[in-house]
């Protein structure tokens, strides 16, 4: 685009060399060269002031470490990896044999728990037993409901089931294998496909100029000569370099932190449906703000043809 420019510049330069007759010197030279600067250096300046544009853009998603809350041996895997699935769709399944004996065991006890405590009434209304009794019979009754609650869940437990939609990516677990409630021994990773965002990293110098509802453009070097139209829908309020954890050091202005950037998340307005755009995939963003319209269409030039250029990189 600058050569665009600088050709355009000097043909012009040359007519008014030509129609004027003005004669070819070291100062006429100069002030050409002068003009160009000039003219290159604000339009360029302006242009990333007001129309700023990030390499750093890129999709992100969440993903959903897969842990069972019980131990036990896994029977049965029905999921397909990177196959799209609902919420509540079985993942893998774990023996239930164990956890059914117990809930099986507890029924047993709270069913003759709950006849002993209707006996104990009962025989209070006719005979008048003790009052005590019907206390500690109520006691155990709902202990023993409180631990069949408890072993319901670790038996419902043994169907490990979908968070959300998704898919799953790398799964790492076969039949026979022990699945573990432990959270840094997953047994796969869940995509989240509810949680796609799309975040594009811009200096901190024209962050004045970017408001929430802007237009943007963004290009992706996997779909070469398309420019899709977005607009910004959020500015996150805070910067990854200045986070400060709790820690036994004291925390020292005088480390070397980098000048970070501001993350801007973009909604894509154009459909996109129709393209195969793998999750995290790299991208070039572009916004435009309210001020220096007549500059617009040198940026929209320049992200055309960084568009057009991904056709010629060979691998």
């Amino acid at each position: 685009m600058e050569t665009i420019l600088l050709l355009t510049y000097f043909s012009f330069c040359w007519i008014v060399f030509k129609v004027f007759n003005i004669s070819v010197n070291k100062w006429s030279l100069t002030t050409v060269v002068l003009g160009a600067v000039v003219m290159m250096g604000t339009i360029l300046a302006g242009m990333a002031y007001y129309h700023p544009a990030s390499m750093s853009a890129r999709s992100y998603f969440l993903t959903t470490p897969i842990v069972s809350n019980v131990r036990g041996k896994v029977i049965e895997i029905p999921v397909e990896t990177n196959v799209p699935l609902q919420k509540g769709d079985v993942l893998f399944k774990i023996d239930p044999t164990p956890f059914q004996g117990k809930v099986d065991n507890l029924q047993a006890q709270l069913e003759f728990s709950r006849k002993r405590l209707a006996d104990s009434i009962e025989l209070v209304k006719i005979a008048g037993g003790a009052k005590f009794d019907i206390d500690q019979y109520k006691k155990e009754v709902k202990s023993l409901e409180g631990q069949l609650i408890t072993a319901q869940f670790n038996l419902d437990s043994c169907a490990v089931r979908a968070p959300g939609p998704g898919f799953v990516t790398h799964l790492r677990v076969r039949p026979g294998q022990m699945a573990v409630p432990l959270p840094l021994m997953p047994v796969m990773t869940f995509v989240n496909s509810d949680s796609v965002m799309f975040i594009a990293g811009f200096n901190q110098q024209p962050m004045q100029n970017i408001k929430v509802g802007n237009d943007a453009e963004v290009i992706f070097p996997g779909i070469p000569g398309r420019v899709f139209k977005a607009r910004v829908g959020k500015i996150l309020p805070a910067l990854a370099e200045g986070e400060i954890t709790a820690a036994k050091d004291m925390f020292s202005i005088s480390r070397q932190l980098p000048e970070g950037q501001v993350p801007v998340l973009l909604t894509f307005v154009d459909d996109m449906s129709g393209y195969y755009l793998p999750l995290g995939s790299n991208a070039v963003a572009t916004i435009y703000s309210e001020h220096w319209h007549h500059v617009t269409i040198i940026r929209k030039m320049l992200i055309r043809m960084e568009s057009w250029r991904n056709f010629a990189k060979f691998h």
